[in-house]
């Protein structure tokens, strides 16, 4: 279940040797500057399916879905600092990398490389290794590479997102068959702490994670319901979080808990075909028994290529306190030789400002 691999991590510089080193370090823990604005990535076969913000380094971690790689961002500078690659992972047309996570309190990386089957074939193959990676960006070392297939036993798959509670456990989700798996801080225990009865892994179940203390909430696919969860239970128990008004989550990826609002407002990213773009909800006290819909935030026209017939809002994330929708496009035809299509432009939309109107700020 568990292997040290650290010795065979490698990582791909790029840009980054024309930089100095203290560009990792430099802006301090938690003191990153202000920022705003939309900003697009220029690199080939991004293609980034989840991201999330380190406040120590201030730097931006993304994953790049068809490459299976991590590319790592600076958008002060925009530049692209660093590629982290993994052996027998990257560029393997077997796996696709979803699910990253940044544990603000220990400050190390968890990373998901998960079976491309399981999304190829929309739940009709869920064979194949899935894997949870937690890196250190301090010693640039893998500290644990754990195989979640050794726990789901190939009934259940998809694997694509990530949460931590208040001990640096973390917690895994997947969709094709729906679960979510507790993994120990050292990655030598992993439990299926939640799962549903009977498993079926056709169906579209439980897409994200987000965590507020102990409080873990999932969004359903099939239900289109949001889930709540006590992470201090030995095993997952599911409440539905009443929606007012009624709201239908059934066609939404990733769901995030903004810092800036302390756990009380969570943006679902919904990659319906004519109204992509991100659900805003709110829990006042932050203890999310029931969720206010406040409206949904339509990502910004004006993109070139990036139509809404084609394109999915795949995920949210908060960068130098300002909030932004993350874009994903499914339909590129694959280039000859890799998964991934011929597309080189990738932009983040800042909608802090839409969802500050939907909340009152």
């Amino acid at each position: 279940m568990l292997s040290k691999v650290a010795t065979l991590f490698t990582v791909a510089v790029g840009l980054a040797s024309a930089l100095p080193s203290t560009v990792l370090t430099s802006r301090g823990e938690g003191n990153c500057k202000p920022f705003s604005g939309n900003f697009t990535i220029n690199q080939y076969q991004l293609y980034p399916e989840n991201s999330d913000f380190d406040p120590r380094s201030c730097l931006l971690y993304i994953s790049s879905l068809y490459n299976a790689t991590v590319v790592v961002y600076d958008p002060y500078s925009a530049k692209v600092v660093d590629t982290l690659e993994f052996p027998g992972i990257a560029h393997n047309p077997a796996f696709h990398l979803a699910g990253i996570e940044v544990d603000k309190r220990s400050g190390l990386i968890n990373i998901m490389p998960n079976t491309a089957a399981a999304f190829d074939t929309n739940g009709a193959d869920v064979s194949g290794t899935n894997y949870l990676i937690q890196w250190d960006p301090t010693t640039r070392q893998v500290v644990y590479q754990v195989n979640l297939t050794e726990t789901s036993q190939g009934q259940y798959g998809g694997f694509q997102d990530i949460a931590h509670d208040p001990l640096s456990n973390t917690y895994v989700v997947s969709t094709f068959g729906s679960s979510i798996l507790k993994i120990s801080p050292d990655g030598k225990k992993v439990i299926p702490w939640w799962l549903p009865h009977p498993i079926n892994s056709s169906i579209v179940g439980t897409e994200g994670l987000a965590a507020n203390e102990w409080i873990l909430l999932s969004n359903d696919r099939t239900s289109g319901q949001l889930w709540s969860f006590d992470m201090r239970a030995e095993t997952g128990v599911q409440v539905n979080v009443p929606i007012s008004p009624p709201t239908d989550l059934g066609w939404s990826d990733a769901i995030y808990l903004p810092p800036k609002y302390h756990g009380t407002v969570l943006l679902v990213a919904q990659h319906q075909e004519d109204s992509a773009g991100v659900a805003v909800l709110r829990s006042r006290d932050g203890l999310w028994r029931r969720a206010e819909f406040l409206g949904q935030v339509p990502w910004a026209q004006g993109l070139g290529p990036w139509t809404t017939g084609t394109t999915w809002a795949v995920a949210t994330v908060e960068v130098g306190g300002s909030l932004y929708v993350e874009l994903e496009n499914f339909l590129d035809a694959p280039v000859p030789g890799s998964a991934g299509g011929n597309r080189s432009v990738f932009p983040w939309v800042d909608i802090t400002r839409e969802v500050e109107v939907l909340v009152g700020a």
